[in-house]
């Protein structure tokens, strides 16, 4: 799902961008699954981090603690038994972590993506739905499931099927835990998701409602209806949400002005793009810049 025409942070980036030095208390590994303890997250994540996105996934199951997390436009909450799924190429910013934050966060390649989520509705609820609750006792069976995980790869002899194995394990119990308005599916909800999904993967091509119901093989009105219903959003509302918010990250970029990230979003009219920014966010580009550098300068002033 990754869009190259944007920056995207790799893992090993993010640890050199938004990590203190971690010590021996966080070792980067380089395999397509990976898992660390979240206990280290308030002492060694420089908290506000802006927008990014990356080319991985990743999960996070708390224990204790928390914090609050953006998810493409979503602000979110995390509090003790939540988890938190992270699609590649979609949009997240931490904003914030509770000194007692514990649990895990597990690292997964996209290549595996297909092994651990085999039902493509599946990996959809969880990309478009990426907060769950769950009681204290489904987190301790996850995390028994995560430390399983830890011993296994402590062995050098470790298979990453079995891995793979254990991961599809915690994704089937959370499943089970859903609500049955997520877990039964309809047409028009599965129409909702294909069609946010294949607007991640073509909204710098093609802003065209007409070309996502062509893609779905429907009629441009049912699709209309499917998304309305579903989301209480129009797709062109969903289309222009998508675009706008992705422009936030390349206007952190200072040294290209607004009419240039226009242009690079493929917006023929760089005041059409303003005026749409204002639309969505209640702010110009220039406004929003102005916060970006003042939240810049205070995170600055506090690690000063």
């Amino acid at each position: 799902m990754s869009n190259k025409n944007f920056d995207i942070v790799n893992f090993e980036g993010f640890v050199d961008q938004f990590m203190g030095n971690p010590t021996k208390s966080f070792e980067f590994k380089q395999s397509p699954i990976q898992i660390y303890s979240l206990n280290i997250a308030f002492s060694f994540i420089k908290v506000p981090i802006p927008l990014f996105r990356t080319d991985y996934n990743f999960l996070l199951l708390f224990l204790d603690g928390g914090g609050e997390q953006q998810v493409d436009n979503d602000l979110i909450k995390l509090q003790a038994n939540d988890v938190l799924f992270i699609r590649e190429g979609h949009l997240n910013a931490i904003k914030s972590i509770l000194p007692s934050t514990d649990g895990y966060y597990i690292y997964i390649d996209s290549l595996l993506l297909s092994q651990i989520f085999p039902d493509k509705a599946v990996l959809n609820r969880f990309t478009f739905n990426p907060k769950h609750a769950i009681s204290k006792l489904e987190m301790d069976w996850l995390c028994q499931c995560c430390q399983l995980l830890i011993n296994h790869k402590n062995n050098f002899s470790a298979s990453e099927q079995t891995e793979v194995s254990l991961l599809k394990a915690i994704v089937i119990k959370l499943a089970e835990t859903w609500p049955n308005s997520l877990s039964k599916s309809n047409r028009q909800s599965e129409i909702s998701m294909r069609f946010k999904e294949l607007l991640y993967e073509n909204y710098m091509r093609n802003r065209d409602v007409k070309f996502y119901a062509d893609l779905l093989a429907i009629s441009e009105n049912y699709l209309n209806r499917c998304v309305k219903q579903v989301t209480n959003k129009a797709p062109k509302q969903h289309i222009n949400e998508v675009v706008i918010y992705n422009s936030k990250v390349l206007l952190q970029d200072l040294s290209k002005d607004i009419a240039q990230i226009a242009f690079q979003l493929n917006f023929s009219d760089a005041s059409y793009f303003g005026r749409l920014f204002k639309q969505i966010t209640n702010l110009t580009p220039s406004q929003y810049r102005i916060l970006l550098k003042q939240d810049l300068s205070d995170h600055v002033q506090e690690s000063s």
